[in-house]
């Protein structure tokens, strides 16, 4: 812990153990890949330990947190390293100059957040943040998918010197209340020809019989859905390592608690599709999907669980909004998704490499991402 010359007080931790209860509740909305469930698991599956700053006033209060990811060269988790989504959109072949890189917010592809309102603070924890950055030896440090209005955030990164580059958006579902009609509220929204698909896609699911359930994430279900996910990797020529994945979905079941539940999808016994989701704070998060395609056939299961259902389950338990992350905008678009665009901070250490990132600001490379 270290004293600023100034109000602050400023402290570096290396576990999420060490944070208090005051950091989840300085978070606001779409905050949960930065709350202490996730961050326990991305603790728990990180190559190197990442970091925790806070700022406090004299009193102790918190007045500003963010977490921070050192990424190596090889790290496993591509859509959170500059070098690999910057190099994707913009197609830019020097990309790798940004690694290894310090990735500040949460280690997810949507929704970076830091806390807190204050701009010194803020801005004391993102010099606080560059200075272990340069001392571990890193070449950049970055702040990716910061939401469009997340004004705070962006004037401190503006005025901390990182370079702004637009390259994502990410889609969200408003859910109405049960007292403002909950699921017929959600139909309503749309014009005519879209509420004869959902009603198509209603009736066929009804008839086909399929059974939905909402269950914890156990090593049991574990056993079942990971050959799901797998599926759908496979379907889109996405490698996947089985026993990797595994270890993960077991990560999530070991750390983040109750805030992880899977809804599943049966057609004649036989486990057909899931979604696994987090509840934080009133907003769910829509993590990861899978099918057996042979079991679910033209059935619009995909719908029926991550929105006809979800949303239900939503409405039932007063929750605000359902996060689906990034990718597939279109398909999220038709069912009543808004967006929200997606920004890239980033800083890199070496000269030549911070005027090549200004030349990226100044070109129009726009491009999406896959999901």
């Amino acid at each position: 812990m270290t004293d600023s010359p100034g109000r602050l007080t400023l402290a570096v931790h290396r576990g999420p153990h060490a944070l208090d209860p005051a950091w989840d509740s300085a978070f606001g909305a779409r905050s949960f890949f930065s709350a202490t469930p996730w961050l326990r698991h991305a603790h728990a599956t990180a190559a190197t330990a990442p970091y925790y700053f806070t700022a406090r006033s004299p009193g102790g209060d918190l007045l500003a947190a963010l977490p921070a990811h050192p990424l190596e060269d090889d790290a496993p988790y591509v859509f959170c390293r500059p070098d690999f989504v910057l190099g994707r959109t913009y197609d830019a072949p020097w990309t790798p100059d940004l690694m290894p890189a310090l990735a500040l917010g949460g280690r997810n592809p949507s929704h970076g957040k830091a806390a807190g309102a204050d701009p010194d603070a803020l801005g004391a924890l993102l010099t606080t943040a560059e200075e272990q950055a340069r001392e571990d030896g890193m070449r950049s440090v970055c702040f990716l998918y910061v939401d469009e209005d997340d004004d705070v955030l962006r004037t401190a990164l503006t005025g901390a010197g990182y370079t702004d580059l637009a390259f994502e958006t990410a889609y969200s579902l408003d859910v109405p209340s049960a007292a403002d009609g909950g699921f017929e509220a959600y139909r309503a929204r749309f014009g005519r020809e879209t509420r004869r698909r959902i009603r198509r896609d209603l009736r066929r699911l009804e008839e086909a019989g399929v059974r939905y359930e909402l269950s914890p994430l156990t090593d049991d279900l574990i056993d079942r859905i990971a050959p799901l996910e797998l599926n759908l990797y496979a379907k889109y020529g996405t490698p996947a390592d089985a026993d990797a994945f595994r270890r993960v979905l077991t990560s999530v079941a070991t750390n983040t608690g109750d805030t992880a539940r899977v809804l599943t999808a049966e057609l004649d016994g036989r486990l057909a599709g899931f979604v696994l989701f987090f509840t934080h704070r009133g907003e769910m998060y829509a993590r990861q999907t899978g099918y057996d395609y042979e079991a679910k056939g033209d059935i619009p299961l995909y719908f029926g669980l991550l929105y006809y259902e979800l949303l239900r389950l939503a409405v039932t338990e007063d929750v605000t909004a359902i996060h689906y992350g990034t990718g597939s905008g279109d398909v999220k678009l038709s069912r009543g998704c808004t967006g929200r665009a997606q920004l890239a901070y980033v800083k890199a250490f070496d000269p030549q490499t911070g005027v090549r990132l200004a030349e990226l600001k100044l070109g129009d490379h726009g491009a999406d991402i896959p999901a």
